[in-house]
C-alpha cells in the first residue's frame, strides 16, 4: 500500500457469505463494508456508513443516480442533520462511487465542506472514499491530513 488511502487490492474481494466486520475501525474494515453493499456492475451512487460511538454499523445508506459530484455533500448533510435532531451523534464513512473516473478538481474543498458540516452536527467523518475502477482514493491525502482511524 501507497503512503495515500489508494487501493488497488481487489475492491470486489468480498460476498454476501463473507464475515464483514461489525466494528468498523479501520479502512479496511470500511472498504470491506462499502464494496459488498456498491452495486455490480458500479454505477454513479454516495454510499454512508452510519456508525455508532463505539464505530459499530447502525446502517448502510445508498443513494443511486448520483452524477453530481457535489451530491456526498447533500446526502452527508441530510444524515448529519438526522443524526443531530435525533440526539444521536454519529460518525459517518461515506464512499462516492464514480465509474470512469476517480478524483475531480474541487475534491479537497468537499472534504473541507463534508467535515465542516458533520462537525456543525456533533457527529464525526471518519473517512471519504472516491471508488473508480477497483481503486479507492481518499480525498484527505490531496491536503496531506493524517488518517482519523482510531
Amino acid at each position: 500500500m501507497s503512503t495515500f488511502c489508494r487501493r488497488t487490492a481487489e475492491l470486489a474481494g468480498y460476498t454476501a457469505t463473507t464475515d464483514l466486520p461489525t466494528v468498523v475501525n479501520s479502512a479496511d474494515a470500511a472498504l470491506a463494508v462499502i464494496t459488498t453493499a456498491m452495486h455490480d456492475p458500479a454505477r454513479p451512487e454516495v454510499l454512508v456508513l452510519v456508525l455508532d460511538t463505539d464505530l459499530r454499523g447502525q446502517a448502510v445508506v445508498i443513494v443511486d443516480g448520483t452524477h453530481s459530484p457535489d451530491a456526498v455533500v447533500e446526502v452527508l448533510e441530510l444524515l448529519a442533520e438526522g443524526a443531530a435532531e435525533a440526539d444521536n451523534p454519529a460518525s459517518f464513512v461515506v464512499a462516492a462511487v464514480r465509474p470512469g473516473y476517480g478524483p475531480l478538481p474541487g475534491d479537497a474543498d468537499r472534504w473541507l465542506e463534508l467535515c465542516e458540516i458533520v462537525e456543525t452536527h456533533g457527529c464525526e467523518l471518519l473517512d471519504w472514499f472516491i471508488i473508480s475502477d477497483d481503486v479507492a482514493w481518499c480525498p484527505r491525502d490531496l491536503l496531506a491530513e493524517p488518517p482519523r482511524w482510531p
